[in-house]
């Protein structure tokens, strides 16, 4: 699991994004959402996606891909409702109490890290979505209904 952990972190550090608790402990900040993306067979750029709502503002996704746009974000605005109905969704399946996907294999499968951040609390939860089962399906279904913007793969 620590290789698969050090796999993900490390593409956010290559795209030098601000780690998640530094955004949650910004004022205003209500709420932090990543979901880091590897391809294990390059079909796509690996991604990190993070979701953020300030204040009372509508909240936004930065999309940065990982060997494109200089990793400049790709930043979308996202309806209020849909992002309520994701952090509900995540609530109900008690994402904060959740482990890692047991018995994920080392190579040959896409890898997701999915965190959430409030204030100085932290979470993340590492998935292989192809090989997901009861709550960790669960949970892969919820982000692909939920947020599939944060799904949206961009081909090499």
């Amino acid at each position: 699991m620590e290789y698969q952990a050090y796999l993900l972190r490390s593409i956010g550090d290559q795209l030098q994004l601000t780690p998640l608790q530094a955004i949650a402990l910004q004022p205003g900040i209500s709420g932090v959402y990543r979901l880091t993306a590897r391809y294990h067979d390059r079909r796509a750029y690996d991604s990190v996606g993070t979701l953020r709502r300030f204040g009372r503002e509508r909240p936004t996704l930065e999309m940065v891909y990982r060997g494109l746009f200089d990793h400049k974000p790709v930043a979308v605005a996202v309806e209020p409702a849909k992002y309520e109905a994701f952090a509900l969704a995540l609530q109900k399946l008690r994402f904060d109490q959740l482990k890692d996907q047991p018995n994920l294999p080392t190579y040959g499968v896409d890898l997701w890290l999915l965190e959430r951040a409030a204030g100085s609390f932290t979470k993340s939860l590492i998935l292989a979505p192809e090989l997901a089962k009861d709550v960790h399906a669960a949970l892969v279904e919820t982000v692909r209904a939920h947020l599939p913007e944060l799904l949206r793969e961009v081909r090499t």
